[in-house]
């Protein structure tokens, strides 16, 4: 079951995780509220079937907590416990947000993205070039995962890099140099083509709106904030 949430609900909620966290105000006056902004993010991510992402993010949570209660305040002394301690709080206070942040990325397509900043009034001098640019990304994501797999089919393998380093290097970016030089123009008439220019109304096939949900959750997100403020 997906939860098909709003783009403005999923930044709401991006926003407000990273900033409540980062401060840490809020895990020290409400500790159990604290985990449960912790760990949402892994749960919507597994809510979204994103199971390997959800699993490895809980773990590094869990293991960070860890450190921080046990390793840190107990196990260790001098430089040690500092280190550690700055490696959980760093970990605990930064991990949820960009979590929060790839799980909106990753369940949101490009026309709901683009839909749903018209419909906050965001100018078209700013939607185009966030629609262009997280188009070219995704395309050199793609790009990139093609040349290792071409490289694989070569025996070309990580475990081969200090064995031959220079052809390693040359095989790998070499291509991917000319793929970006290639994806780069082919966003940007991509883009022209879709009928993106500054000033001119346009259609879109999504139907980004609002649902009850959404409300639910930004409420929640409100309350989180106004509780942080307060404590």
């Amino acid at each position: 079951m997906k939860l098909d949430l709003d783009f403005r609900t999923k930044l709401v909620m991006t926003i407000v995780v990273s900033f409540v966290l980062l401060f840490g105000d809020l895990q020290r006056s409400y500790p159990i509220l604290g985990l449960v902004l912790t760990f949402l993010p892994y749960v919507l991510l597994l809510i979204e079937r994103k199971i390997s992402k959800a699993l490895k993010g809980s773990a590094v949570m869990v293991f960070a907590l860890v450190l921080q209660y046990y390793g840190g305040l107990h196990a260790y002394s001098g430089i040690g416990a500092s280190f550690v301690l700055f490696f959980s709080i760093i970990v605990l206070r930064m991990g949820p947000g960009i979590a929060m942040g790839e799980y909106s990325l990753l369940t949101t397509t490009m026309s709901d993205l683009v839909a749903s900043l018209k419909k906050m009034k965001c100018p078209d001098g700013l939607i185009i070039p966030i629609s262009v640019m997280f188009r070219f990304f995704y395309t050199v994501k793609e790009d990139y995962r093609q040349v290792k797999e071409a490289m694989y089919l070569q025996g070309l393998v990580t475990s081969q890099f200090f064995r031959q380093p220079v052809r390693m290097i040359e095989y790998r970016f070499v291509p991917l140099l000319l793929c970006l030089s290639r994806t780069a123009d082919d966003v940007a008439i991509s883009a022209t083509t879709r009928g993106m220019a500054i000033g001119q109304e346009r259609s879109s096939i999504s139907k980004s709106s609002l649902k009850w949900l959404d409300y639910l959750l930004m409420f929640a997100m409100l309350a989180v904030l106004i509780l942080m403020i307060w404590s």
